[in-house]
């Protein structure tokens, strides 16, 4: 499932770049709903954080504010980007 999540987490932001913010909007709106589709979610602490805080500063109002759209989808991968170099026993760079 994390796996899963964090392709969700890029997947948002590169499709910025590929065009449009609309897709970018579904992905992340995938990301939220994680821990109410699976007990792997559910139970992962990390991805229910990511899953509040998306929900928290997501709204409509992204796709007319661009700046502040991409200002989330940067905090969101930074921390999976984190999250995964934890897990991997990478430590912090």
């Amino acid at each position: 499932m994390f796996e899963f999540a964090s392709f969700l987490a890029s997947a948002a932001r590169g499709s910025v770049d590929e065009g449009g913010l609309g897709a970018s909007f579904r992905f992340l709106d995938a990301l939220s709903q994680l821990p109410e589709v699976g007990k792997d979610a559910r139970d992962d602490k990390f991805l229910v954080e990511m899953s509040k805080l998306v929900k928290k500063r997501m709204s409509i109002d992204f796709l007319v504010a661009r700046e502040e759209y991409i200002a989330l989808l940067d905090e969101v991968l930074t921390r999976f980007g984190k999250e995964i170099r934890r897990r991997d026993g990478l430590g912090s760079s």
